[in-house]
């Protein structure tokens, strides 16, 4: 209802203000170059509860007043800022708008041309969205200059992310470029403030160092308290040192981050109390002890995430919940010191160990329980150096505690060594009689174990022999069974062109009976134009059966290749200059045939390929068929292309060759028509061809696929796609002789 009535207000103000913008802030004007600051009559602030308000809409508001900078009673997580600033200076001035208070800080002001402009930046903000200045980005700073005599306007917008507290403290700081620069400059080198990095990361250093050495030693003896002191560690570090390691990691994930360092001390926290519960092993007599602990263990965890969650919607005060959560911390702490004394009257060494390190961090907090509590609750301020003197109490104490904690777990290691070396003497000794009695064993059933490998060894003997009858039957099954398709392959092949020489055979002889009942001489003119029209036909006709005939003689010539046993004088053959020469012949046979016909050839050859055992002319003679092939594929494709009136294509054929393992490829690529899928799988079974009737007898894979893989042991394959082209691929071992 209270958000509801301030929207309302803001949108009569917005509505009363749009004509004429009243109520600005006076002008501050900076007249010395050293404080710049404006103080809280030059300033005004706007508060936008939904966070929704757009700078339009802030520039017409009414609802602007001036209020200190710092107010306790604030709830909301977005407030505008505004402030007029003129140089009264003969310089420019080159400043800095500064905000460490909020995650979100966006900058409007008014350029020499009268122009809004526009920056935001924040701790949150991705690093590679940060205003760059000469290669500088900061978080909690925006940049703006103020020529001499300038006036501008500054809108300041502060925003905090959902999880973190509401604005309680609106920080609008100016400062010059040069004061920044010097401070940064003095901090390093003069005050020497590049030590504290140095020994940051140092200790950074040994705190990974004693991660990893638990983690080893937990892998080594599987010991829980070593992996739980890990985990404490890990957080520990991570809680310390957030901005640094924010900055040098998760530059590009900030909120993330941020958001997830919440939760690093009550990790840490979770998982110190369990190894110091771990190390010291309380029994059952103090089990209702131990649950107590568990109980307000989960019970702050629950604080800390309803908090996390009710930052957005304070029903709580925020102040009244972090003194809970403190008091939480402590009594799980003095709960947990209760344990120990009462264990350490058990006589438990463990638990000296752990009174010994925890003693001095618990005291210590219990002890600034109470300046925590006067701070947030009553309001009682605590100088400054009091707070330094306690960081460094705290920080001597945890060094203490992980100093004194790591030699009890070094100790607990070095017994638990202890006791694993008389385990492992003890049983040495046992394995030791097993030993002799298993020996006495082995020797009693070695004769028996001898005669059964010599059983199974000639069972074994057997079933390779029977299993190579086997393969021997299946290969000549295979034979036949090519045999069986290559024989009607022929009959079917063969059976046309023969017909056409029986048929046209038997008109000739009609033809020539005709001729000779009567001299050609002796007739007369109209029966003489009768003879020469017959023996027009009779001339076509045996054209015809020579065609044919020739048809014929192509396709048993293939059939007989096809049949043919391979030779097998092998040599070392260099295949880059192989494949290069039948591609040149290939080419320069179809040019012979067609002088119009042009292609790119394209060569990529291995510098360094080793030569492989092949025949060489069987190999050429699978390469020149693929080279056939691929010409007529772009030859075919450029006569459809001019065809339909597409001159842009350009014919290529490719070779290449690269050793692959133990083989040696040749590729042959070209950009032509293609192979159809449906195609594809047949385009290896002899006398398939897609070619026109009398171009081809479908023999030509088929020959260079049994050459490939069954004379030489190699691979043939093919990919092909009809838009690209097609790839045929040839792989050849190397060295080896299969023939």
């Amino acid at each position: 209802m209270k958000n509801g009535c301030l929207v309302v207000c803001f949108w009569l103000g917005t509505l009363l203000a749009g004509f004429a913008q009243t109520g600005l802030p006076p002008v501050f004007q900076i007249k010395a170059d050293s404080l710049l600051t404006p103080d809280t009559a030059h300033v005004q602030i706007l508060k936008d509860p939904e966070g929704n308000f757009t700078f339009e809409q802030v520039q017409k508001s009414a609802l602007f007043r001036v209020a200190p900078f710092f107010d306790k009673t604030r709830r909301s997580h977005v407030y505008w800022i505004r402030m007029r600033l003129k140089n009264t200076l003969p310089d420019t001035l080159n400043l800095y708008l500064c905000d460490f208070s909020s995650n979100y800080l966006d900058m409007y002001w008014l350029n020499p041309g009268n122009q809004w402009q526009h920056q935001r930046t924040g701790e949150l903000v991705p690093e590679s969205q940060l205003p760059d200045r000469k290669g500088n980005k900061e978080r909690n700073r925006l940049f703006f200059a103020l020529a001499p005599g300038q006036e501008t306007m500054i809108y300041q917008r502060s925003e905090n992310a959902l999880w973190r507290p509401p604005l309680t403290y609106l920080s609008t700081q100016i400062e010059l470029e040069r004061d920044r620069i010097n401070w940064i400059f003095n901090y390093i080198r003069v005050d020497k403030g590049w030590e504290d990095y140095f020994f940051d990361g140092i200790i950074i250093g040994v705190l990974l160092l004693a991660i990893c050495y638990n983690l080893l030693i937990f892998f080594s003896i599987k010991d829980r308290v070593y992996l739980y002191f890990a985990i404490c560690l890990f957080f520990f570090t991570l809680d310390r040192n957030a901005y640094r390691i924010q900055l040098a990691f998760f530059g590009e994930h900030p909120y993330l981050f941020k958001m997830l360092s919440h939760f690093f001390f009550i990790i840490f926290f979770i998982f110190f109390i369990q190894s110091i519960r771990k190390f010291i092993q309380p029994g059952v007599a103090f089990s209702w002890l131990n649950r107590a602990i568990t109980v307000f263990l989960v019970l702050t965890t629950l604080v800390i995430t309803v908090q996390f969650f009710s930052f957005r919607k304070v029903w709580v005060s925020l102040d009244g919940i972090d003194t809970f959560i403190e008091i939480l911390i402590r009594v799980v702490y003095m709960l947990c010191t209760i344990l120990i004394l009462k264990i350490r009257k058990t006589g438990s060494s463990d638990a000296r160990f752990v009174l010994l390190a925890t003693a001095p961090l618990f005291i210590f907090w219990l002890l600034t329980l109470f300046p925590d509590v006067l701070l947030k609750s009553v309001g009682f301020a605590v100088a400054r150096s009091f707070w330094d003197v306690i960081s460094y109490i705290e920080s001597g104490c945890l060094a203490w505690l992980i100093i004194v904690f790591s030699g009890a777990l070094m100790n607990r290691y070095n017994l638990a060594k202890q006791r694993l070396a008389q385990q492992i003497i003890e049983k040495e000794q046992l394995q030791r009689e097993r030993e002799i009695e298993r020996n006495r064993i082995i020797e009693e059933q070695k004769v028996v174990l001898e005669q059964q490998v010599e059983e199974r060894t000639a069972q074994l003997k057997a079933s390779l022999e029977d299993l190579r009858l086997t393969q021997d039957q299946l290969i000549q099954k295979e034979k036949m069974a090519s045999l069986g398709e290559l024989t009607a392959g022929i009959a079917h092949e063969i059976q046309n062109p023969l017909n056409f020489v029986n048929n046209f055979s038997e008109v000739s002889i009609e033809l020539l009976d005709e001729l000779k009942e009567g001299p050609l001489q002796k007739l007369p003119d109209s029966e003489k134009e009768y003879a020469d029209e017959v023996l027009s036909d009779l001339a076509q006709n045996l054209e015809k059966i020579t065609h044919h005939g020739n048809r014929a003689s192509s396709i048993v010539k293939g059939m007989l290749e096809h049949s043919r046993t391979a030779n097998s004088d092998r040599r070392p053959t260099d295949l880059n200059a192989l494949a290069d020469e039948f591609m040149r012949l290939s080419y320069h046979g179809l040019r012979a045939k067609d002088k119009t016909f042009n292609c790119e050839l394209v060569t990529q050859f291995s510098p360094n390929l080793p030569p492989a055992t092949i025949v060489a002319q069987e190999i050429g003679r699978v390469l020149l068929n693929l080279f056939n092939n691929a010409f007529y594929a772009v030859s075919e494709k450029k006569k459809h292309l001019d065809a339909v009136g597409q001159t842009d294509y350009k014919p290529m054929v490719s070779v290449s060759t690269k050793q692959v393992g133990d083989g040696l490829e040749i590729q042959v690529a070209d950009n032509g028509t293609g192979i159809p899928e449906a195609v594809k799988t047949k385009i290896f079974q002899p006398f398939f061809t897609t070619k026109p009737t009398g171009s081809g007898t479908g023999l030509g894979l088929s020959l260079s696929y049994d050459i490939v893989t069954k004379g030489h042991g190699g691979l043939l394959t093919v990919e092909s796609d009809p838009a690209a082209g097609t790839v045929f691929k040839v792989i050849l071992p190397i060295g080896r002789d299969n023939g």
